[in-house]
């Protein structure tokens, strides 16, 4: 069972009409409405600290991920090369036999 604490807000007047206004549309308790509300906001705040923490990693391995890029590249780069210095090695030994 949870415990409960009772809280004192002041809200300006627009703010107090609009809650309770989307109370009557809903059948639902002030209390009951400014509680998911919180959670919402809540889980909010928690959504966005884990988008600003991936962002501030990809920007810290922004290097890291360059360089690993760059270096499979210039891998693929090397093995093309080979691949084509051979081909011709070929090309050069079959001439030769016909």
């Amino acid at each position: 069972m949870s415990e409960d604490r009772k809280l004192s807000i002041n809200l300006p007047i627009y703010m107090v009409e609009e809650i309770e206004d989307n109370c009557r549309k809903r059948g639902q308790q002030r209390n009951v409405f400014l509680l998911e509300a919180i959670k919402f906001y809540l889980k909010e705040l928690k959504k966005e600290e884990v988008r600003n923490n991936l962002r501030d990693g990809y920007k810290k391995m922004a290097g890291l991920n360059q360089q690993l890029a760059d270096e499979g590249l210039s891998s693929e780069c090397y093995s093309y090369l080979c691949y084509e210095q051979r081909l011709v090695e070929c090309e050069k030994v079959g001439s030769k036999k016909g």
